[in-house]
């Protein structure tokens, strides 16, 4: 079990490292313009988590047991790319009226199967115990990003903010969405406390 844990966690870490490289590139030259950009999406913030996640893993369990945080990490990058395989599966593609472009090219795996991935290699090869207040820390990497998401798409000066590209403020409902990922979060917690 071991082995396959490093060998899982090796191939998440080095498929993200490619494709987030990758978006540092166009047209074969270096912008690290587009790359930094790239950073505004959670898919790409929770996947490049995971990824780090994943390398202490593979690495420490290579030297031997992984320590608990090491666990906890893995278990934070584990909730964060499931919280993004579920919002694209449950609102971004009923919202943006499909999964064709959800689930093509580089999205194919930020969206699906790095989630995947990282949710097997978790629940089936790496998980230990742990108290519900630990299990309930699943919901930090989601918080922190919401509040940035608010600042920058709602109550920062115009001129300094994003386009509201995940709709969450769409009819001015940003405490509705909010509320809704943060609970949503809650319960993907729970049932990785319970698997």
């Amino acid at each position: 079990m071991r082995t396959a844990s490093i060998i899982i966690n090796a191939v998440i870490f080095l498929t993200t490292l490619a494709i987030l490289i990758f978006y540092f590139r166009k047209d074969g030259a270096w912008q690290l313009a587009k790359g930094l950009k790239a950073f505004r999406f959670f898919t790409v913030l929770s996947n490049a988590f995971c990824a780090l996640a994943a390398l202490a893993m593979a690495v420490s369990q290579i030297g031997g047991e992984p320590s608990p945080a090491v666990l906890l990490m893995k278990y934070l990058g584990t909730v964060s790319v499931t919280v993004t395989l579920l919002t694209v599966f449950l609102f971004l593609g009923p919202s943006m009226g499909g999964y064709g472009e959800l689930l093509s090219r580089d999205n194919l795996y930020m969206h699906l199967i790095g989630p995947v991935l990282a949710i097997l290699s978790y629940c089936l090869l790496e998980k230990r115990g742990m108290s519900f207040g630990t299990a309930m820390t699943g919901l930090i990497p989601v918080a922190l990003y919401g509040a940035v998401y608010l600042y920058k798409v709602v109550l920062s000066p115009e001129d300094g903010r994003w386009e509201d590209f995940y709709g969450f403020n769409k009819g001015g409902r940003w405490p509705i969405a909010f509320g809704t990922m943060v609970a949503g979060t809650a319960i993907v917690c729970v049932v990785f406390w319970l698997v």
